[in-house]
Formats: C-alpha cells, sequence, structure tokens
C-alpha cells in the first residue's frame, strides 16, 4: 500500500511538471470595419464619388477556416463564424468583433489566413442542415435561387447628388463558389507568449472595398449569372484588408 502511495504521489508530480512546462498563451483578433482609415459606424456620413456621399446600414460576412500560421503548419482558431459588424457606436466600431482563442502554443507566427465565405463543399450544404445555434443555421444568409449562401453583405443608402438627401438604397450580397475568397494577412509575426492575450487587428476598409464599384448605376445584385459587379468587390478584399497590432 505504501508503494501504491508513493507512485500516486510521483506520477501527481510528473503531471504537474508537465503542465507547468507547457507554455500557452491566448490570441484575440479583432475584425473592424474602417473607413479612410478611421473605424466606420453605421448611419454615418461619407464621401463617396464626387458629390456622393454613402450611410452604411449593415457590414456581415461569413468567416471560414480562420488560422494562425507556422511555417507549414497552421493552428486553427475557428472553423466557421458570422461576423457582424454593424456597429452604431464609436466603442463597437473602434474594438470591432472579436474571436478569442486559447491554449496556442508559446512562440512567434507568422500571421493569419481566414476565407470570406465558405469553401465549396460546404456551400453545398444548406441552412436546415445546422442546429440553430450555429452560424450556418441562418437563412437570411442563404440565397436559393443562387444555391450558395451569402459570403459578404454590405447595405446602406446613397445621396446620388450631393443634396444631403440620401434617395438610393443599395445592397451587395456576394455568393457562389467562384467568389469564396482566401485572405492571408503576414504583414508581422504574432507572439503568443505564456500566459497572455495578444491582440491583432483585421481591418477592412470599405472605401476600398468599394473602390471603382458605381453604386449609383448597379446599387444592387440580384442575378446569380452576372456575378462581375459582386466580383469587383471581392477583387479588392486583398487591398483592403490589413493587419496590426
Amino acid at each position: 500500500m505504501k508503494y501504491s502511495v508513493l507512485l500516486l504521489c510521483l506520477f501527481s508530480i510528473f503531471i504537474s511538471s508537465c503542465k507547468k512546462d507547457k507554455k500557452e498563451g491566448s490570441l484575440t483578433v479583432h475584425f473592424v470595419p474602417y473607413y479612410d482609415d478611421q473605424p466606420l459606424q453605421i448611419f454615418t456620413q461619407k464621401p463617396f464619388t464626387g458629390n456622393e456621399q454613402v450611410q452604411f446600414q449593415h457590414l456581415s460576412f461569413l468567416l471560414s477556416d480562420l488560422v494562425l500560421l507556422n511555417g507549414s503548419e497552421s493552428a486553427v482558431l475557428k472553423d466557421v463564424e458570422l461576423v457582424d459588424m454593424s456597429f452604431d457606436d464609436l466603442a463597437g466600431a473602434t474594438d470591432g468583433f472579436t474571436i478569442t482563442s486559447d491554449n496556442l502554443p508559446e512562440g512567434d507566427y507568422d500571421g493569419i489566413r481566414f476565407g470570406i465565405g465558405v469553401p465549396a463543399d460546404i456551400n453545398d450544404s444548406t441552412p436546415s442542415q445546422y442546429a440553430s445555434s450555429h452560424p450556418l443555421s441562418k437563412n437570411g444568409y442563404y440565397w436559393t435561387a443562387w444555391n450558395s449562401y451569402i459570403f459578404l453583405k454590405i447595405e446602406g443608402t446613397i445621396d446620388t447628388l450631393g443634396t444631403g438627401s440620401f434617395d438610393t438604397g443599395f445592397a451587395f450580397h456576394t455568393g457562389t463558389d467562384a467568389l469564396y475568397s482566401i485572405l492571408e494577412a503576414n504583414t508581422f509575426p504574432i507572439s503568443i507568449q505564456d500566459g497572455q492575450n495578444t491582440e491583432v487587428t483585421v481591418a477592412i476598409d470599405y472605401k476600398d472595398l468599394l473602390q471603382g464599384v458605381d453604386i449609383k448605376t448597379n446599387p444592387q445584385n440580384h442575378d446569380p449569372n452576372d456575378i462581375a459587379h459582386i466580383g469587383a468587390i471581392v477583387n479588392n478584399l486583398q487591398t483592403a484588408v490589413t493587419l496590426f497590432q
């Protein structure tokens, strides 16, 4: 019996020692809407093209496969999430939509990677296949006519004449497998330290995102066979998204 107790004590000490040697930290990623390099509140007036002014009313996207990069390896932070950045207050817009991941091994990482939308194998599913608590269960993010989830939503109004009267509503919804976009942000290493939380910001500048888009002429997209207009928005993602601390 004495030997058993001794072995149990030694085993407990060994496990405790292993836990102490395992150095882990956490990472918080802030997804923040920007416009002209400033946090973007919805329902605020912003200059667009010429005399035109815009007011955004809704900003969101489906996030897939958020990973922390480490050479040829990666640590999964989030499989899928609905990121809603429709903040009507400055504090909310500045802090953004946050995702925190714990128990990450200590070390320096190369950056992060994520998809806007969902990959083809998931896009082949429908909201009815998921529990009500799942991000992909929302019918408002699925377009039956497209046989696709809605990847990105940008909605608002535009003052087309510069008179202060916002006369035209606009709604851009991206979707279909062809417009799934994978972005990699690696402008600086991300350091995870034992017992500490590291914070980084992924900024999405909506002025850059709508660069070259004629909202006045094409305020909405409804035809799944005509994706050129919203395809331009997706192409702008590469320059509209930046990472900083």
